[in-house]
């Protein structure tokens, strides 16, 4: 998929959701509209914590199996990672850039 399929795939998740939301506003009012967005936040965040546990959890066994210094194998869990973060699943802290 491209980057252009990609952003626009996003986009059209991202309109949907805001219209989902407007929905709940309609029918529940702005405490139902409120709830569901604060839901998605923290699903965001869960997935988020989530995933990073696994890239901490997948780098600890490759260091643990002595697979750490393999070049394929890092390559891919790279791969992995910049993939995650393209998609907007893998949401690095601003403290752990630097």
């Amino acid at each position: 998929m491209s980057d252009e399929e990609e952003r626009e795939e996003r986009n059209i998740l991202d309109k949907l959701n805001a219209q989902f939301s407007e929905f709940v506003g309609s029918v529940f009012g702005e405490s139902g509209k409120n709830f569901i967005e604060e839901t998605s936040e923290k699903i965001k965040e869960f997935s988020n914590t989530s995933i990073k546990k696994f890239m901490e959890f997948s780098d600890d066994l490759l260091e643990k199996l002595n697979l750490n210094e393999n070049e394929q194998i890092i390559k891919a869990r790279d791969s992995v990672e910049d993939l995650l973060k393209q998609t907007g699943l893998l949401i690095e802290d601003d403290e752990e850039e630097f």
